[in-house]
C-alpha cells in the first residue's frame, strides 16, 4: 500500500502533465489492487487463485474489475459493484487529451484530478479490505 500511496503522491504533483497523472493513478490503483489480492491469501483463497484472478500486470487488475462491474458478485471479489465502477472510470480516462485542443495554461488538468480522485477511492477500497 505504501507503494500505491508513493504513486498517488507522484501524480499529485503532476497535474499540470495529463499523461503523467493519468499514468500514476492508474499505477497507484493497480499497485493498490495487487495489494488487496495477496492478503486475499490470508482471507482462505489459494495462492493459485491470487496469482491468476485478475492478471498479472495492474492494468490487468484494473481491467479485470472493470469489467466484473456487471458481473457476477464471485467475478468481483472481494469488491462492491462501485469499486468496480471505478476501475471503469480510471480506465475510460485517456490519457493524452483530444486533438486538436490546446492547454493554455499549465494547470490542473480535469481528467488528471479526476483520475487521481478514482485512484485515491481505489486505494482506499483496498486498505480497508487488507485490515483486520
Amino acid at each position: 500500500m505504501a507503494a500505491a500511496e508513493n504513486e498517488l503522491k507522484q501524480g499529485r504533483s503532476n497535474l499540470g502533465a495529463r499523461r503523467t497523472a493519468v499514468t500514476f493513478a492508474r499505477r497507484a490503483a493497480g499497485m493498490a489492487l495487487n495489494g488487496a489480492l495477496v492478503a486475499q491469501a490470508d482471507q482462505g483463497w489459494a495462492s493459485s487463485r491470487c496469482e491468476t484472478a485478475w492478471g498479472r500486470s495492474y492494468m490487468d487488475h484494473l481491467r479485470t474489475l472493470a469489467d466484473a462491474a456487471d458481473g457476477s458478485v464471485e467475478a468481483r471479489e472481494p469488491f462492491a459493484e462501485d469499486d468496480c465502477l471505478r476501475c471503469r472510470e480510471l480506465l475510460a480516462i485517456p490519457v493524452m487529451p483530444p486533438q486538436g485542443l490546446v492547454q493554455l495554461s499549465a494547470g490542473r488538468d480535469q481528467a488528471a484530478s479526476r483520475a487521481l480522485e478514482l485512484a485515491e477511492l481505489i486505494v482506499h477500497a483496498c486498505a480497508a479490505r487488507i485490515q483486520p
